[in-house]
């Protein structure tokens, strides 16, 4: 475990990534796989925020020499802990079960260019199984804000982060969505990378592709209708309760 807050000094990794976890061993090492492979780090570093895992993803984190901090959930309030650690200049927030391309690194300095949050589209994985959900990983590709969400990732400066105040730790949903939002106000822009990653579709094939995908747009037009939090996350878990 770690302790302590961001500081600056020369050596200092151009990159934090952040990766918040609540029982992903089954997907966390295929996406460490990934990460690790030809990286320094020295220029950069991998940060898991864990909210109380009891899979052995704690276990795959130590086994790797990895930095893992406990936090408390929602998703947004792990990720807020791991930027508290995180030393690198930018920050790339990722999911656990969401593959970056191979050629991630080239990107992500490419992105720093432009000087403004960025994020890749999507793919799902198994996608062919479905003709609707590749219509709706297209949607990802159109750089509006009502197709960015916490999926595609985000890579952004330290300093724009912690000017936002980064994510609203109330949130248990929507807090991707509402950052990126903020972000683009803040930077007066928002890059979308020509590249994709993979991320899992499991929710998607255990409740049905178009019934998970209409639950997520009424949360969405529910949100900007007003809709309170708590009844928005009352409609998500009536609507993906275990059966």
């Amino acid at each position: 475990m770690n302790s302590g807050e961001y500081s600056s000094d020369n050596s200092a990794p151009w990159l934090s990534i952040i990766i918040p976890t609540l029982n992903e061993a089954e997907h966390l090492p295929a996406l460490l796989d990934v990460l690790g492979s030809g990286i320094s780090p020295t220029e950069i570093e991998i940060i898991i925020s864990d909210g109380g895992s009891r899979d052995g993803t704690q276990e795959i984190v130590q086994s790797r020499h990895l930095q893992l901090i406990d936090s408390l959930p929602p998703r947004s309030r792990q990720l807020n802990e791991g930027a508290k650690f995180a030393r690198g200049q930018y920050l790339w927030f990722l999911h656990a079960d969401t593959l970056p391309p191979p050629d991630w690194q080239a990107h992500l300095q490419a992105a720093a260019q432009q000087h403004l949050p960025s994020c890749f589209s999507i793919v799902f994985a198994q996608q062919e199984r479905s003709w609707w959900l590749r219509r709706y990983a297209a949607g990802s590709r159109f750089n509006l804000m009502a197709f960015r969400f916490g999926d595609q990732s985000l890579f952004v400066s330290a300093s724009l982060f912690r000017t936002s105040g980064g994510y609203k730790e109330e949130m248990y949903l929507m807090e991707g969505h509402i950052l990126a939002r903020q972000l683009r106000k803040l930077a007066g822009g928002f890059y979308l990378l020509p590249a994709n990653v993979t991320t899992s579709a499991r929710r998607y094939f255990r409740y049905g592709v178009v019934y998970t995908q209409l639950v997520f747009v009424l949360i969405f037009c529910l949100y900007y209708l007003g809709a309170s939090h708590s009844t928005l996350v009352k409609l998500y878990s009536r609507a993906f309760r275990s059966s």
